[in-house]
């Protein structure tokens, strides 16, 4: 019993730590969910499909959806990355999208936000969420998935690239892949060349890049700013960088060497360091131009003026060339003879030089008359300065030579002829000047950029050439260069632009135009707006002839035009194998935007837990009824065996003995009759005064006869209104048996009395005609006491209890309730009454005899009552 009751405990409470719900906006059901697109609420172990709820109580959480709270309502968002899962109904370890090239191998349902698709293997295109991929088209349920794309960004991104949704917007932007740029993703970024813009070469600084680029090495293997970090400069042996002339370092503007044009100096449009005007000590290129200067800041005594370009000029007094005012004598006086006009009279008060002199960081200095290159040993500057007689001024060497000169200075004046007769690392010498890479109709020998070449001349066959003279990159019209050689036509997936073959767009198989596409491979089939993508809208497919088509009215996906070709359904349709069917959802109604009934989410374990717990509980209470039906079964099939055993003991005098107990039992009601001869203490009051008066009655030897007929009371009908009533003074009726009741063979027969042999108490008659005679054993056979009819005169005689022969009455005392009772009448008794009392005198000489045989018989029953007693049957 105490198994059975900790086991119901058990499942009482299993029921309530069970009591699980799967939820939507409308509906719950009990169970358990493995779904993880469903936010989990710990407190009220509910699982919540995405939607707006009602219950501000909720406090859900997930890893996947986006979860807000107003002040009366919860709205758990759908997932804004696509999900796939190794299971279908969105169960299982989830792969989260991750901006890169995601893919599923296995999968067996997805979930893609709103304008998101995914591309199957062979170009297949769905959209939306996929609870069972064995519910897609035949031709589809095998398929891998090879990436998931967002459709928000405009213009569509190239194969190369991923469009990312904007957070705060509807638009994105394409994630190029490495190599990649443009806003499409299109076009090679630098450094990168060829139509899948590979990377160049390793030994090689500058390379032919582009998407019609071929990787061909334009410079050097090397350069200073990559060995020593040196900018304008050249490296030495012990990698020290060595500034050329105009540059210095300032590490206010980068962290390299040699980064800055020197103090006097500005970087004029080409990247050259140039001289700033006499009296300017600082001054920048001016808006608009190549390499005019305007001053910043002024010497001594000098002023910006407010003309355009600003230059520096004195404020006071007014004299000739080739002197200056001096304030304190208030005259004009000479200037230096180096200075052609001054503000004082040292050489760095020259606002201009004097003939042959120029001017070189605020100082006039002489220049060589055959080279141009000026005198710089008198200033703190490093490098070679050539004249600009145009400026009379000295400028550093263009930016990349360390050495240079104006050849025939002697004739030729101007600047611009300036030659380099060597660069700084990282340059090449092309036709008198430093260059990064060879220009057009120029190329680099193969092998040279190790040692700082220069850069020769292509053949007159090409226009540009790389690494040879004849390998042609351009060539002249009506020629088209396409693998180094000059052709009439382009190739196939080419396009002629400018003399080159260059190849068409990305993702088109052919094309009219480096800008628009003219057919689309397989795995981007559709044009859109001269470029090949890979989808049409949510609810058009793609039909290799007649381009974008509209999908059946059943699908909110499709792959095909059929009825049967649809890959994903709107709400309250469920996809089965490439059709959409009403949902019949018939509890909890349709997760929306999940593609199932919210039943389908409830765990079939847990359903089944469930139903097992409900059959549990209903076996127990069964179990329990029959267990409660077997222990009374058990009880009375254990009474009947020791009610066998108690009568299998009993021989045919202790039968009788236990009937004669039993008569008295029922007739007399022996309850209330002390067994003990010494009253006990306790017994008195009305009690022992009940049992005392039954005692008188039981034996009328001891009491008058007048007592006796005292206390006879006749009825006028033959049954008691109440048993209780014998047993309270009354004495009961004598013992008439029934003729089926006469024991004969008590081991053969029944060893009991039949219930018909015990009859209604009724009010007694101690008047008989017969007197029993008791003789000793060997007079009658088995020790029995044997009946004798003797007339009494008017005595009273009590009969045996326990005599097994019944005596026989003239007069019957009541009429029996079953058969074998003798029926006696009221005006019966009374004369059975008067009888007795003629016949007194005649009885009173054996009176004495009857009462010694009464006292002997009683004390024979009396051991029997002791035993009864003690077994609790009184």
């Amino acid at each position: 019993m105490i198994l059975y009751s900790s086991t119901l405990a058990f499942a009482l409470s299993a029921t309530v730590s069970w009591a699980s719900q799967v939820c939507s906006p409308e509906n719950c059901l009990d169970g358990k969910s493995s779904s993880q697109i469903l936010a989990y609420d710990s407190s009220s172990s509910k699982y919540l499909t995405p939607g707006t709820y009602s219950d501000s109580s909720l406090s859900p959480s997930s890893s996947s959806l986006n979860i807000t709270r107003s002040s009366d309502t919860l709205t758990v968002s759908f997932p804004s990355t696509p999900l796939g899962f190794p299971k279908t109904i969105y169960d299982g370890s989830k792969d989260v999208w991750d901006n890169g090239n995601w893919s599923l191998d296995d999968w067996k349902s997805i979930y893609l936000p709103s304008n998101w698709y995914g591309v199957l293997e062979g170009g297949k295109v769905v959209w939306g969420a996929i609870p069972n991929k064995g519910q897609l088209p035949n031709d589809m349920t095998g398929l891998k998935l090879v990436k998931a794309v967002s459709a928000v960004c405009d213009p569509p991104c190239s194969s190369h690239g991923v469009c990312v949704p904007d957070n705060t917007s509807s638009t994105g932007t394409c994630q190029c892949a490495a190599g990649w740029a443009g806003s499409s993703c299109d076009l090679c970024a630098t450094g990168y060349w060829g139509s899948s813009c590979s990377p160049g070469p390793s030994n090689c600084t500058i390379w032919d890049d582009g998407l019609s680029g071929t990787g061909a090495c334009l410079g050097t293997a090397s350069s200073s700013s990559l060995v020593c970090n040196c900018d304008s400069g050249t490296c030495t042996s012990s990698n020290q960088c060595i500034c050329s002339a105009g540059w210095q370092t300032n590490s206010t503007v980068s962290s390299a060497l040699c980064n800055a044009c020197a103090e006097g100096f500005f970087q004029d449009s080409n990247g050259n360091c140039v001289a700033c005007p006499l009296g300017c000590d600082t001054c920048t290129l001016q808006q608009g131009t190549n390499s005019t200067a305007t001053c910043t800041s002024c010497s001594n005594s000098l002023s910006l003026t407010t003309a355009n370009p600003a230059a520096c000029s004195a404020t006071t007094g007014s004299c000739a060339d080739g002197t200056y005012y001096d304030a304190g004598s208030a005259s004009c006086k000479s200037c230096s003879p180096a200075c052609s006009t001054c503000t004082g009279p040292s050489t760095s008060g020259c606002l201009s030089c004097a003939s042959p002199r120029v001017n070189l960081q605020g100082s006039c200095v002489y220049y060589d008359a055959s080279t141009g290159i000026c005198d710089s040993a008198l200033s703190t500057l490093q490098g070679v300065y050539v004249v600009n007689l145009q400026k009379s001024e000295c400028d550093a060497c263009p930016s990349g030579c360390l050495e240079c000169h104006i050849p025939d200075f002697a004739n030729v004046k101007g600047y611009d002829t300036l030659q380099c007769s060597s660069c700084q690392g990282g340059y090449l010498l092309e036709d008198g000047k430093c260059v990064r890479k060879c220009n057009d109709g120029w190329f680099l020998p193969e092998g040279s950029a190790v040692k700082n070449g220069t850069c020769q001349k292509c053949d007159s066959s090409c226009s540009t050439c790389v690494s040879s003279s004849t390998t042609c990159t351009s060539c002249p019209s009506p020629l088209f260069a396409s693998g180094g050689n000059c052709l009439s036509t382009c190739p196939s997936s080419t396009t002629p632009l400018n003399g080159t073959c260059v190849p068409c767009p990305v993702d088109c198989t052919t094309c009219s135009s480096p800008t628009e596409c003219s057919t689309c491979p397989a795995d981007r089939p559709v044009m859109h707006n001269g470029r090949c993508i890979d989808h049409c809208s949510k609810d058009e497919y793609h039909d290799s002839t007649r381009g974008c088509q509209a999908c059946d009215w059943r699908c909110s996906s499709c792959s095909a035009g059929d009825s049967k070709s649809c890959t994903s359904c709107s709400d309250g349709y469920i996809l089965k194998e490439g059709e959409c069917v009403a949902a019949s959802c018939d509890e909890g109604g349709f997760a929306s935007g999940l593609g199932v009934c919210l039943s389908e989410l409830v765990d079939e374990s847990s359903k089944s837990r469930l139903f097992w717990l409900f059959f549990l509980i209903i076996l127990l209470l069964g179990g329990g009824i029959g267990a409660f039906w077997w222990y009374i079964r058990r009880e009375r099939q254990k009474t009947r065996k020791a009610t066998k055993e108690f009568g299998d003991k009993l021989d045919e005098r202790t039968v009788q003995d236990n009937l004669r107990v039993l008569r008295l039992e029922r007739v007399l009601g022996l309850q209330r009759i002390l067994t003990s001869d010494e009253p006990k203490q306790q017994a008195e009051g009305y009690e022992e005064k009940r049992n005392r008066r039954f005692r008188e009655l039981l034996l009328p030897s001891k009491r008058k006869r007048t007592d006796v007929e005292k206390d006879i009371e006749l009825k006028s009908t033959n049954f008691a209104s109440n048993r209780m009533t014998y047993g309270y003074g009354v004495p009961p009726p004598p013992y008439v048996p029934s003729e089926l009741s006469t024991p004969t063979n008590v081991k053969g027969g029944n060893k009991r009395d039949s219930l018909d042999s015990i009859p209604t108490p009724i009010l007694p008659s101690f008047v008989s005609p017969t007197i029993p005679t008791f003789h000793s054993s060997s007079s009658s056979a088995g020790g029995r006491p044997r009946m004798e009819r003797k007339e009494s005169n008017g005595n009273t005689t009590i009969h045996s209890m326990s005599s097994p022969i019944s005596p026989e009455y003239q007069t019957s005392l009541m009429p029996p309730p079953r058969p074998g009772m003798i029926r006696t009448t009221t005006q019966e008794r009374e004369r059975e009454v008067n009888r007795n009392r003629r016949g007194d005198v005649q009885s009173l000489d054996g009176e004495e005899n009857d009462d010694i045989e009464f006292a002997r018989r009683l004390r024979d029953l009396w051991p029997n009552l002791k035993r009864r007693e003690q077994e609790g049957w009184i």
